[in-house]
């Protein structure tokens, strides 16, 4: 599996109900909505889309209740 980037950091969302991760990828901008695998050290395999970093209410909708 060709290595295209690593992840910086991760986080388990609450609201979402599932884990999200930041991480630096070769072509991201022109790679939005393409799926990536992630290899983990325990031999398991992520997918993860390639999302936009503002994903969670981009019109800021929540901030107006």
């Amino acid at each position: 599996m060709p290595m295209v980037g690593h992840v910086t950091s991760s986080y388990s969302s609450a609201i979402l109900g599932h884990g999200i991760a930041l991480a630096v990828v070769k072509g991201g901008q022109e790679r939005m909505g393409q799926t990536v695998y992630l290899p983990m050290d325990d031999g398991q395999i992520h997918e993860a889309e390639i999302v936009n970093s503002v994903f969670y209410d981009p019109k800021g909708q929540r901030q107006h209740v």
